[in-house]
């Protein structure tokens, strides 16, 4: 773990977990779309490389979730370290303005 330029509590090791998670999950999606689409694809076809696609977009989800469970937690213990409590109102307020300008951005 090392601080950002801005104090916050940063953890540079889980770039490349987030990259690999990423990476599994755009190449699920993609073949699943092209299957969709009836182009040729490998998203829910039989054998190692049908498996294979299936596999990683859903243990990418999962690692997500892992993720995200981690630092939450990470960041609420740290909030009760340094004030000996949590503000759900503060902390309610940080993903807010973390989540939504990407979501309203995706929206326009």
């Amino acid at each position: 773990m090392a601080p950002s330029q801005s104090g916050t509590i940063y953890f540079p090791g889980l770039n490349a977990l987030r990259f690999f998670a990423a990476a599994a999950v755009v190449i699920h999606h993609v073949e699943q779309y092209k299957s969709w689409k009836g182009l040729p694809n490998l998203w829910g076809k039989a054998g190692l490389a049908g498996n294979f696609i299936d596999a990683i977009g859903h243990e990418a989800v999962s690692l997500f979730f892992v993720l995200s469970g981690f630092l939450i937690t990470y960041l609420l213990l740290a909030e009760v370290g340094k004030t000996g409590t949590v503000s759900l109102r503060k902390f309610y307020v940080r993903r807010m303005l973390r989540i939504w300008p990407l979501y309203y951005v995706v929206i326009a």
